[in-house]
């Protein structure tokens, strides 16, 4: 048998420490002895941020993310040395384990006990609280003889019976209260309560924003964000979108909460591309306009709703959004910039030869950002692209805005769902000559790009209105946001980490509004439908 590269001699004096990590994850040591005249070259399957790397040195470390699967995931980290005594290998396996929630509902509830009701009867006595809201003219009681002449004599009537020797009883509407306390008085009951009234334990739609009605709630129906909220409930973990971008107001009170924790932010270039100085934990902006552009993009996602403030986030609470900042003072971002992003996104990546570890990594990631350049390809970005792709992140870009017929990078790669632009209409929007969606061959989806309102700048109050596809890229990321939610939610699963890209496709294009066309790919997509658990394509 031949191989490439020379002949196999006896194995590597490797280790992978540890060999197990929890669900979400961890940091792993490799270490090998260092040998004269001998390179080496790690790689993983599946593939790992920052993997493959090659190196003289004698060890590495590596970032896992976590596990998104029903089941166990096994990492193989394969060392290769290339030295005088020939090409030897040596495999090592890491171990994430199956999140807690892959065995059980998310929103779960404890399993009913026989005789439950009797035994908390059995402890209650007296009168329940009268002051929360409820049902005129009914009384739930426990403790009661059958229908009696002193009950009678106290203007109650008992309507019918319930299990574990509760009644209910109808009074003249009004005088709940003091007949409640006439019956225990009386010897007619051991306790009574009233008939609360509740509501509905999901999100209020509209939300209580004072601006969506007046300005977002048409950009919103568009996509039928709204019925989709209702089938939303709070409970589970916030889905992470990162959002790649030009710096962000983080101190903005309608945006901060749906944040996550400071200590994962990361700028990746800091004021000059020609000099990148990366710091973790601030992500200011270099220049107004790109603040601007960030934030507004961050709280297309994310921004706090139900709350008073004046806009409303499509997350609705429930995601959270990873601020990278990845554009320089001037407005330029590069390839490598790009790439140590999407890596740090998925887990981490190393920069001039410093590792970062992300606390939050994310599931999603949003790019409304494009090539300055129709049908670029950049092959480095889309081997990053893939990798990440396979370790288990969704990645969404912008189609680009020079209304043409080519789609921009990365949009156009086949690892990134592609996002157009609409007008009021739902059509391919176009904003003025040489200013419009990109559309054509790989385009998928189209969400509103025109007169879009979003945050602009960095105090409360600043908004503004968005034109492009950078702000409609948001409303598709989002949207695969919220579905990873719900799937939890119900089910505590999620599609393996290598086909989680093309699962969710596959449910998108089940909610879209029409077959593939060049100017907006499969159109609209109905948030209702991604997120309605009767629908078999998602669930």
């Amino acid at each position: 048998m031949l191989e490439a590269c020379g002949s196999v001699s006896s194995p590597l004096a490797y280790s992978a420490v540890p060999s197990s990590l929890p669900a979400d994850g961890g940091t792993v040591s490799l270490s090998w002895p260092v040998e004269r005249g001998t390179r080496f070259t790690l790689s993983s399957d599946p593939p790992l941020p920052g993997l493959p790397l090659q190196t003289e040195g004698g060890g590495a470390t590596v970032r896992v993310g976590g596990n998104l699967s029903p089941n166990p995931t096994t990492y193989r980290l394969t060392l290769e040395a290339f030295g005088p005594g020939g090409r030897r290998v040596s495999t090592q396996t890491v171990e994430v384990a199956a999140p807690a929630s892959a065995q059980r509902k998310c929103a779960s509830k404890p399993s009913a006990q026989a005789g439950s009701a009797q035994r908390l009867g059995a402890e209650l006595q007296g009168v329940g609280g009268f002051e929360a809201p409820h049902v005129p003219g009914r009384l739930i009681v426990w403790g009661a003889p059958a229908q009696s002449q002193a009950a009678s004599r106290l203007g109650v009537q008992r309507v019918r019976s319930l299990e574990g020797g509760w009644a209910v009883y109808q009074v003249r509407p009004g005088t709940e209260a003091p007949t409640a306390q006439a019956l225990v008085a009386a010897g007619q009951a051991r306790y009574v309560q009233p008939e609360y009234l509740y509501e509905p334990a999901g999100l209020a739609v509209p939300p209580h924003n004072p601006d969506y009605g007046l300005s977002q709630a048409a950009v919103f129906q568009q996509m039928n964000w709204e019925t989709g909220w209702t089938r939303l409930e709070p409970g589970c973990p916030a889905p992470v979108v990162a959002v790649l971008d030009g710096g962000f107001y983080t101190g903005r009170a309608d945006l901060a909460p749906n944040l996550v924790s400071r200590e994962a932010w990361l700028d990746v270039v800091g004021p000059d591309l020609s000099a990148p100085t990366p710091l973790q934990g601030r992500v200011d902006p270099a220049n107004n306009l790109l603040g601007g552009h960030g934030t507004g993009m961050a709280g297309v996602i994310a921004a706090v709703t139900g709350d008073g403030s004046p806009l409303a986030g499509a997350g609705y609470n429930l995601v959270k959004v990873l601020p990278i900042k990845v554009f320089d003072a001037q407005s330029r971002t590069g390839t490598l910039q790009l790439a140590q992003a999407l890596e740090y996104a998925a887990g981490g990546t190393t920069i001039a030869g410093v590792p970062y570890r992300n606390p939050s990594p994310a599931q999603v990631v949003n790019l409304s950002l494009a090539s300055l350049q129709a049908g670029l390809n950049d092959p480095y970005l889309e081997s990053v692209l893939q990798r990440v792709t396979a370790s288990g992140v969704v990645v969404v870009a912008s189609s680009g805005n020079a209304g043409a017929a080519t789609l921009s990078y990365p949009a156009s790669s086949p690892y990134v769902i592609a996002v157009g632009a609409t007008d009021a209409g739902g059509n391919r929007a176009q904003w003025g000559s040489g200013f419009g969606s990109n559309y054509g061959a790989g385009l998928e989806f189209v969400a509103p790009g025109t007169a879009v309102p979003v945050f602009n700048g960095g105090l409360a109050g600043q908004y503004g209105n968005s034109y492009g596809t950078s702000v409609a890229a948001p409303f598709i990321s989002a949207t695969i946001a919220l579905y990873l939610y719900q799937n939890a939610y119900l089910s505590g699963t999620l599609p393996t980490a290598s086909s989680l890209l093309e699962g969710v496709r596959r449910r998108l294009i089940s909610a879209a509004q029409h077959s593939w066309q060049p100017e907006t790919g499969y159109g609209l997509v109905d948030v209702a439908k991604v997120l309605d658990p009767a629908n078999p394509a998602c669930y």
